[in-house]
């Protein structure tokens, strides 16, 4: 049943969120933080060619990549610039504001750690990187922002080499310049790196992924390969999620999902066609394609599988139980199942 609808004018550079209930909608020219109607709770302007957004909690970063700053929103919408002294690869931001940014150099990559609420010291840490060490492509920081897990690539004698470093920015970290751990992946490719709450961090590689535990010191709890080919991976603070193409069987899809100590909860076939998927909550796994949406809860029971009459953009929760953002085309929608009160 849809319970408020506003009608919308999407731009090719229009791109919507999740956040907090509500919803995010940035493009070129500025981001604002709107509900099912269409009000705006706060918005912000700017000029960047390629904006890219990262949420934590009531926080948003949203850096222009490729250019040299990035702007940070609280909940009020109060926004704090920071320019860089290299084009922005990736920003991500913790909870408390702290955003760690990827910067690219002429001949090495550095990785900042900003508080752009701290006026007389923006910039806490610097991390430089070297060509023997590899580029880092791909960054996280921890919701508390004290810690940071990095991915690098490195090509040896036509061979691909992956590592992943660990950091921390507290006591625990200043003797070892913040490098807590370690580890060189072989011959294969780090797809993403993830905290998964304050201690746990995933490792997502290209044919399988590990759990890490215990930021400060890490330690490799549990890790997976596959011979299947891995379609998609999602996470939340309780569990790691992959699906695999089924070519062989009769369903074309295989999801498995995990807990945080490897032990398997959900391994399901399933036909039901999608581009994306995010898993929401503590039991929601959200798949929409541009024309369907599905909900399936992490003890495999299939909430939800409908067709929509419009172009799917974005499928998310909303505020209140049972109550879901169908974000298309030409409106957002704001639904809920309609076998509930």
């Amino acid at each position: 049943k849809v319970i408020e609808e506003t009608k919308i004018n999407i731009s090719t550079s229009d791109k919507y969120l999740s956040y907090n209930g509500k919803i995010i909608k940035y493009s070129r020219d500025g981001i604002s933080a709107v509900d099912a109607s269409g009000n705006i709770i706060w918005n912000g302007s700017y000029d960047m060619i390629s904006p890219a957004v990262d949420i934590c909690g009531k926080y948003v970063v949203v850096a222009d990549i490729g250019a040299k700053s990035f702007f940070v929103y609280n909940e009020e919408g109060q926004a704090k610039e920071i320019v860089t002294d290299y084009p922005i690869t990736q920003a991500c931001v913790s909870i408390h504001g702290i955003v760690a940014v990827l910067l690219e150099q002429a001949n090495s990559n550095v990785i900042n750690i900003y508080d752009p609420y701290n006026i007389s010291a923006r910039l806490l840490v610097e991390i430089p990187t070297n060509v023997d060490e590899g580029y880092p492509v791909c960054i996280d920081i921890s919701p508390e922002g004290t810690n940071l897990v990095a991915s690098y690539v490195c090509v040896t004698s036509g061979n691909v080499q992956s590592r992943v470093a660990f950091y921390d920015f507290t006591d625990v970290g200043k003797n070892t310049n913040c490098l807590v751990g370690a580890k060189n992946y072989d011959e294969t490719v780090i797809a993403d790196v993830r905290f998964l709450g304050s201690n746990n961090i995933c490792i997502f590689t290209d044919n399988g992924f590990s759990i890490w535990k215990n930021a400060r010191q890490p330690r490799e709890t549990y890790s997976n390969t596959y011979e299947e080919k891995i379609k998609s991976a999602f996470c939340n603070s309780k569990y790691i999620g992959m699906v695999f193409e089924n070519s062989s069987r009769t369903k074309p899809y295989q999801m498995k999902v995990y807990g945080l100590t490897g032990e398997k909860v959900l391994d399901l076939g399933f036909d039901n066609d999608y581009t994306s998927v995010k898993m929401y909550g503590d039991d929601e796994i959200l798949f929409n394609s541009a024309s369907e949406c599905t909900i399936f809860r992490i003890n495999g029971v299939k909430k939800l599988s409908c067709k929509v009459n419009g172009k799917v953009l974005q499928f998310f929760p909303a505020d209140g139980i049972n109550k879901y953002y169908l974000v298309m085309d030409t409106k957002i929608q704001k639904i809920r199942l309609k076998n509930e009160k």
